[in-house]
């Protein structure tokens, strides 16, 4: 199954999309795919809580186009996350992958397919006395996160219960 969606890419992107997909031999959706991923090890410098969500700055003289990407649960679901962690369109956050990663991500796409990129990618739903958490894993904790937070909302449950 895929979700289908869709961003906004001005013209001059596209290109560097387009040339990047030639050179790696890789789809767009893929290269994209793979530049969200890259962006995500840096969202703690992207990130701006508290705001309202960026989207790109519309330039007149650029033409824009409109994208479509056929992605897997698991693609949509982290693209949505760093819309809300970093605050930003999708669209925003994939131009600003293009710019500052691109590089980098053809590199490695060249020397390597990046099949793998959320097997880590993990979203845990906690419901503890009338509290709901939702707790994204970008990558592999040590422990259970689910676990350590369940124990900690209950040692935190019994302290207060004994006050």
């Amino acid at each position: 199954m895929v979700i289908e969606t869709t961003i906004y890419i001005n013209m001059d992107n596209n290109e560097k999309l387009s040339g990047a997909a030639i050179r790696t031999g890789e789809s767009k959706r893929n290269i994209i795919s793979s530049l969200l991923r890259r962006l995500s090890k840096d969202y703690g410098n992207i990130a701006v809580p508290w705001k309202r969500i960026r989207y790109q700055k519309r330039d007149v003289k650029k033409m824009w186009k409109r994208l479509h990407l056929a992605l897997m649960p698991d693609e949509y679901e982290y693209f949505l996350d760093l819309r809300k962690a970093c605050k930003m369109s999708v669209s925003r956050l994939v131009a600003y992958a293009l710019e500052k990663y691109l590089d980098e991500i053809e590199r490695e796409l060249i020397g390597g397919s990046d099949n793998y990129r959320y097997s880590n990618y993990t979203l845990s739903y906690i419901e503890y006395k009338g509290a709901v958490c939702l707790i994204h894993y970008w990558g592999m904790a040590e422990t259970s996160l689910s676990r350590l937070l369940m124990q900690t909302l209950k040692s935190h449950a019994s302290t207060i219960s004994s006050s």
